[in-house]
């Protein structure tokens, strides 16, 4: 009886095994008639009604690049590996945006730096309005130029410091134990007459610290002395005092009203 039930599962092994058609005499290795063959990987049959996908999809689907006509466009958008259409109108898109241009100048929106009037930010968007520069490129050239002049004029304002510091130093050596008594001189003419910042600040650019404040010393010693007035030197010449003093002279000539009648 054991005998005959090894039979029987030996029977339907070969079954199972025998292909399609041989009728029971073929291939012991196929699968018997009307079933599908099992899978190479060991894994379950396709069931009714399923068929057995491609080998790989991707192989055999055709580029969407192969629609474009234009055979130079077809090869541009080929190498730059969009997957498919949707990808390279989102990176046109994109692209629009960064290098979009203006309606009008007043849309470039350019940053005005602190302290400055915004002139100069509204001339520099016409000239890139005209020469059709992108929004994002102008912001970037108007900074970098902000940057680059707020540099310069830090390095002048560097160069003026050192120039009047070594001045002064000067100064300080050849007035000597008085350099703090003809400050306040100066301090005393600046404040009578009211000298805002602003033009003490002109006149050290332009004639150096030092010798701004030999021009103030030289008021406020003449207004101590009751002598700040224009005169006339003996003999004539240049307008200048009696004694030479050009300092004194040019403080007359600024404030006439203190000059002595």
């Amino acid at each position: 009886m054991l005998i005959n039930r090894f039979r029987r599962t030996a029977f339907h092994i070969a079954a199972l095994m025998r292909p399609e058609g041989d009728g029971g005499q073929g291939n012991p290795g196929g699968a018997p008639a009307g079933q599908p063959t099992p899978p190479a990987d060991g894994g379950n049959p396709p069931t009714a009604g399923q068929s057995t996908p491609p080998a790989n999809p991707q192989n055999s689907a055709t580029p969407w690049t192969d629609a474009i006509a234009d055979p130079d466009l077809k090869t541009w958008a080929a190498g730059k590996n969009f997957k498919d259409a949707g990808e390279a109108a989102k990176a046109l898109r994109e692209m629009e945006g960064k290098f979009a241009i203006p309606a009008k100048p007043e849309d470039y929106g350019l940053e005005v730096p602190q302290g400055q009037d915004g002139a100069f930010a509204k001339t520099a968007a016409g000239w890139f309005h005209k020469h059709g520069i992108p929004a994002a490129a102008a912001k970037g050239l108007a900074a970098d130029w902000n940057a680059f002049v707020a540099a310069q004029q830090q390095a002048t304002d560097t160069a003026q410091q050192q120039k009047g510091e070594q001045e002064l130093g000067t100064l300080r050596g050849e007035w000597g134990q008085q350099y703090e008594g003809n400050i306040e001189l100066g301090r005393r003419a600046m404040r009578t007459f009211g000298v805002p910042a602003e033009l003490i600040d002109s006149l050290a650019g332009k004639m150096g610290d030092a010798q701004t404040l030999r021009l103030f010393h030289n008021i406020g010693k003449a207004m101590s002395e009751g002598t700040l007035n224009p005169g006339t030197p003996a003999g004539g010449g240049n307008g200048q005092p009696a004694g030479g003093d050009p300092d004194a002279a040019r403080a007359a000539r600024m404030f006439p009203s203190m000059a002595k009648k």
